[in-house]
């Protein structure tokens, strides 16, 4: 079966796509690792391209690539990052005091960290996630997990198991989703009258304004504006009762959202947010050529900050999250003789990402490989996940002290 299908028309309303599109170069996908070297290089890689519907205003990748293969084996593990673990605790509060006691279902619930914190704090939770290894690491922080995608048999498996649901929770999942539209209306089954569905997005206005360019791969199909979330939303049954702007991954908003129609949109947050996207033309097809004209003088500053480094000295990488492999195949940076890239995530370790064929190493590893070095070099360290930057950089320099630099690009050029 082809892993690749193109669209020619919007997956949510089936509008046609404005002319312009964001072509960026073919790429391999993000989250697939490699046992060799050798598989690493030679790794399959496919168009990635942005069109967005003229009707609806929905911004998606024009390639999809069949899910299955991008999630079966999914490896990312939301609970390594201190940042994360207590941005879902926080979260998990809010949602206690909205449904206390309540059934709690969480879709792409990952390795379960959002989950627990729910459970402890006297929720029945619930937990989806196509991923098998995933799974295995929610069995014991959750009441029940189901191994699948949301699609409408597993709605009616978890409804025969479990009481009506009062909330349904996805946090970074629903650009993740092919047919969104079928998903939000499970989850519209799944809940009881007036149930909440509360969700959370990278924002695209902060992928635009910032040049988060390396968010952009072929796991993430869809790119959300709250422009085209309004109709797409209430189109399905859902009234938005409030959207909130959140720091995760470099800038998020949190959809809140009720099963009843009759709820008018009228969040004061929700008018700033849509004035602000309008500004920054992401109603119109604008935003496209400006973007592409801006990552254009991006690489070339990028390349020339590289450069300006001193010749002996060198190069690590910290954190292999998916947008590494956007970033480092976007900006031509697999000449760049790394000594390894540094993950907590064992998972990841003594794996190679896909075309570069970098090194994937713990940080005991990474601290055995300076050793063998010269004494005095130099060391520069790119930090990928920029949006955990100064929680990643304190460690570098404790791990490593001064003779040590930690640099990211984005969503500006900084080193510490």
């Amino acid at each position: 079966m082809n892993s690749v299908r193109e669209l020619s028309r919007c997956r949510i309303c089936q509008g046609e796509f404005f002319t312009d599109s964001l072509k960026l170069k073919d790429s391999p996908l993000a989250n697939e690792l490699y046992p060799t070297l050798g598989s690493a290089q030679a790794a399959d890689t496919f168009p990635l391209e942005i069109v967005m519907c003229k009707s609806c205003k929905h911004i998606q990748l024009k390639h999809i690539v069949d899910p299955e293969r991008l999630f079966s084996k999914y490896i990312y593990a939301s609970g390594t990052s201190e940042t994360f673990r207590m941005h879902f605790d926080l979260l998990a509060e809010k949602i206690a005091n909205l449904v206390p006691a309540g059934v709690i279902v969480e879709v792409g619930s990952n390795d379960g960290t959002l989950l627990e914190a729910l459970k402890n704090r006297g929720l029945i939770t619930i937990g989806v996630e196509p991923s098998a290894s995933l799974v295995e690491l929610s069995k014991s922080k959750c009441n029940t997990i189901y191994h699948g995608f949301l699609n409408q048999e597993l709605t009616k498996r978890i409804l025969s198991d479990s009481e009506s649901v009062d909330l349904v929770v996805g946090n970074n999942v629903f650009a993740h989703i092919d047919d969104i539209v079928d998903a939000i209306k499970n989850v519209y089954d799944l809940l009881k009258v007036d149930g909440y569905f509360i969700f959370e997005v990278a924002h695209v206005l902060s992928l635009v304004k910032n040049n988060l360019f390396d968010t952009i791969y072929h796991e993430h199909m869809s790119y959300h504006s709250v422009i085209a979330l309004i109709p797409l939303l209430q189109g399905l049954g859902f009234s938005i009762v409030d959207v909130e702007e959140i720091e995760t991954h470099g800038g998020s908003i949190r959809v809140i959202c009720r099963k009843t129609s009759n709820l008018a949109p009228s969040s004061p947050n929700m008018d700033s947010i849509i004035a602000r996207e309008r500004e920054m033309n992401l109603d119109s097809a604008d935003w496209i050529r400006l973007f592409d004209t801006r990552l254009k003088n991006l690489f070339t500053a990028t390349q020339l900050e590289i450069a300006s480094k001193e010749s002996n000295a060198s190069w690590l990488g910290y954190g292999a999250p998916a947008k590494a492999v956007t970033f480092i195949n976007q900006f031509d940076l697999g000449s760049l003789r790394l000594l390894g890239i540094i993950d907590d995530n064992p998972e990841k370790q003594g794996k190679y990402l896909p075309s570069s064929g970098f090194e994937i190493i713990s940080k005991g590893e990474m601290l055995k490989r300076i050793d063998e070095h010269p004494v005095g070099i130099k060391y520069y360290c790119i930090i990928f996940p920029w949006n955990l930057s100064d929680e990643i950089a304190e460690k570098l320099v404790l791990s490593v002290g001064r003779t040590l630099k930690a640099i990211w690009f984005l969503p500006y050029y900084k080193e510490r």
